[in-house]
């Protein structure tokens, strides 16, 4: 059997395919706060974090690209495209978050970037005339209510205006990302051109974020390096590419309604990993959640 790695994508050429790749990617990008809360004990910040992931994941994808021998010309339109999805979308909703986590509970801040389910049918639907289903909405409705449990009843603090409006931007920020990345004939591209591209264009946005407000790490630990070097392979590669073949085959309604298993991922790493506590309302919260996945998988 060729490789998928050889192929140019993930083996995501039926429905069941895409709905299998969307669900990996939540549990990839799962992993995310782990590899983030090792790499900030050993010296690196939001900012740094996330510059250090996208350099390596760009890298990681240009030696992937390199073995499949594919070309990484794309016409000029495109670039544009990609750029605007890199900048207005994927950087924009990781500066807004990293900043909203430092001055709101993370809990809260996270039940608010989850705004982007909603905006995203919301823009599928108005923008792309895309069609929807009593189903969709349902599972929509039952998965913010099981973020809520997960993370909303656990937040402690008051309220940031500024974390607030940021929080909530951030899921915007992700709606447009999507929507963009999932239409046009960026839908089409080969997965590993289309993040190889993001991810260039975002390390070149935040090493200039960086320069100009000193965030690069002054000191790191070889625990610390290793994190970002793993992030980007696990909850950036495998992830985003992942997330962009899914795309090919379901709707981009269902795979942010899909992508909330994240949440549920997060918590079990760090129950498994980082032993913290599981209360009454997360259980409900991840038995609302994964409800919600089955049911899209059906419908699907």
């Amino acid at each position: 059997m060729e490789s998928p790695w050889k192929r140019g994508s993930f083996p995501g050429d039926t429905v069941a395919g895409g709905i299998f790749l969307t669900i990996l990617a939540a549990c990839c990008f799962g992993l995310l706060p782990l590899f983030a809360k090792t790499a900030y004990a050993g010296g690196f910040n939001p900012y740094s974090f996330s510059l250090f992931r996208v350099v390596f994941t760009a890298i990681f994808l240009f030696a992937i690209l390199k073995y499949q021998n594919k070309s990484l010309v794309i016409e000029k339109k495109d670039v544009i495209t990609l750029f605007k999805a890199s900048f207005f979308g994927y950087y924009l909703m990781m500066v807004t978050l990293c900043v909203s986590y430092t001055l709101m509970a993370t809990g809260l801040a996270t039940v608010l970037h989850f705004v982007y389910p909603v905006a995203t049918m919301a823009g599928a639907v108005i923008i792309y005339k895309e069609k929807t289903n009593v189903v969709q909405i349902g599972a929509m409705a039952i998965s913010l209510v099981g973020i809520y449990f997960l993370v909303g009843l656990e937040s402690q603090g008051s309220l940031n205006v500024t974390g607030f409006t940021l929080a909530l931007s951030s899921g915007f920020f992700y709606a447009y990302y999507i929507l963009t990345v999932s239409h046009g004939t960026i839908k089409t591209m080969n997965s590993f051109v289309v993040i190889f591209y993001i991810t260039l264009f975002n390390s070149i946005t935040l090493l200039v974020t960086c320069i100009l407000m000193d965030n690069l790490p002054h000191q790191m630990t070889p625990m610390g390096f290793m994190a970002t070097v793993m992030v980007a392979l696990v909850s950036s590669v495998i992830a985003m590419v992942a997330f962009q073949a899914g795309l090919k085959k379901i709707s981009a309604t269902s795979a942010t309604i899909l992508s909330t298993f994240e949440v549920v991922t997060s918590l079990i790493a760090g129950i498994a990993l980082l032993g913290e506590n599981f209360s009454v309302f997360q259980m409900m919260g991840s038995t609302l959640i994964m409800a919600s996945v089955v049911a899209v998988a059906l419908s699907e």
